[in-house]
């Protein structure tokens, strides 16, 4: 896989993670609005892509080892728990610190979603999160649901990928529709609770992520004859929900969340496939979207929600006061990757591979005792 197609699926992640500021700051307004509608709908569908982008993006770290093994696996969950837990757990600090100082109040004209990010808050909330129990998962930071089910899925992500490396696409699809099935299933009997059934439920998309990142160069020669058609199906699949919000319709969340990643699937095979898609992502602004994304996506609520707060007092409007926000959490998000987010990251290459080095030469080492004692 060459660098322009890891910058495109970096671009990709970039403008996800920008849909669910945009699915956020609309989702903070009470009632209902076209604006409100078209933007709120964006948030699933963007978790939906990270998730099958992570699918693609860890097959790819793992696709250079012949075989599962202790060595492989110990420098993969080291090098994820930098990428991943680190961040979160340095925010989720920062989070409980921030909200405990405002003590922030009950707002009228805002969401009941917005109004329970950093009220009520306790010492069990700080650690429910730290410990990633799947507990008051929307009282800190409203996304971290996401990076709970990153992290156990990304827990046994290895063991998914050697499992179904030479499975045909048709296996591939079972397997994605099991979890999806099971997932479903604990989320009828037990709900939210733990996050267990979500994260069953998603690792579909993992799956998913994983048979494109397998399959996709076979589809080659189909794609570039009908890439508008697909390219089209696709962004309606991905988009469906948004259409269904304008028409006053409703919808089932676990059958449009299936959609949404088969649309996400169409779109990425397009985007493989065609060079000026990947010449368009390749451009200076969508990369840095794409370096950044993780960032945003992580300091986003953290900015806008304490900014309301904070200007409340003073009775701006609060669309001025969303407006205030954005150039914020960029500012705020190339802080926290240079500042947390890229160090954690080399931390964790460094300490993956020494770790992978030592395992490599005292398994050399035992084996050479072996033979000298033959």
């Amino acid at each position: 896989m060459n660098i322009k197609r890891i910058y495109f699926l970096d671009s990709l992640r970039g403008i996800a993670a920008l849909t669910v500021v945009a699915t956020h700051l609309a989702g903070s307004f009470a009632g209902e609005s076209f604006t409100k509608d078209i933007l709120q709908s964006f948030g699933r569908s963007a978790v939906v892509l990270f998730f099958i982008l992570s699918g693609i993006v860890l097959s790819m770290s793992l696709q250079k080892n012949n075989r599962m093994s202790l060595k492989v696996y110990i420098s993969y969950i080291v090098k994820r728990f930098f990428r991943i837990y680190l961040p979160f757990f340095i925010l989720i600090i920062l989070s409980y610190g921030l909200f405990t100082a405002l003590e922030p109040q009950y707002i009228n004209g805002l969401s009941d979603w917005f109004n329970t990010v950093g009220t009520n808050i306790s010492m069990t909330t700080l650690v429910d999160n730290i410990v990633m129990t799947g507990s008051d998962v929307e009282k800190l930071d409203p996304v971290v649901w996401s990076l709970i089910v990153e992290m156990r899925v990304s827990i046994i992500f290895p063991i998914l990928f050697f499992a179904l490396r030479k499975a045909s696409w048709q296996t591939l699809l079972l397997s994605a529709g099991t979890a999806f099935v099971l997932g479903t299933g604990v989320l009828f009997f037990i709900g939210q609770k733990f996050l267990i059934g979500q994260t069953i439920f998603h690792t579909a998309f993992f799956i998913l992520g994983i048979g494109l990142f397998l399959h996709q160069s076979k589809l080659k020669d189909f794609i570039g004859k009908t890439k508008l058609e697909v390219l089209v199906i696709s962004l309606i699949l991905y988009l469906h929900v948004m259409f269904l919000n304008l028409m006053g319709l409703g919808n089932i969340q676990v059958i449009s969340d299936m959609l949404e990643g088969f649309g996400a699937v169409g779109i990425l095979l397009v985007c493989y496939h065609s060079i000026r898609l990947q010449s368009e992502l390749n451009k200076p602004l969508y990369r840095a979207l794409g370096r950044y994304s993780f960032s945003i996506y992580l300091v986003h609520c953290l900015v806008f929600i304490p900014l309301i707060h904070i200007l409340y007092p003073y009775h701006l409007t609060f669309i001025t006061m969303e407006g205030l926000s954005i150039p914020l959490i960029g500012i705020f998000a190339v802080i926290v990757y240079w500042l947390v987010e890229k160090p954690s990251q080399t931390l964790g290459r460094l300490v993956g591979n020494n770790i992978e080095a030592h395992m490599t030469i005292s398994g050399d080492l035992m084996k050479g005792r072996e033979k000298f004692e033959q």
